[in-house]
């Protein structure tokens, strides 16, 4: 008998929340410890966005666990 192997699914939500909480931190670290002058974000332009690339790849992650199966 040969051993299952699990087939691991790319997490493409995961990876994105995980990028962008690198990038706040980054952006939060230059401007508020190293005094670098970075323009501020605006953060009521900037959420909608996150949420269309966040549920586009939760969208596509569906649908590739469906064609697999």
């Amino acid at each position: 008998m040969e051993p299952r192997t699990r087939r691991r699914h790319f997490d493409g939500g995961g990876l994105i929340f995980g990028g962008i909480l690198l990038l706040v931190g980054i952006y939060y670290l230059f401007q508020q410890t190293l005094g670098f002058d970075i323009p501020d974000l605006n953060w009521d332009q900037i959420w909608p966005v996150i949420l269309i690339v966040v549920g586009g790849l939760v969208l596509y992650g569906a649908w590739t666990r469906s064609r697999e199966a």
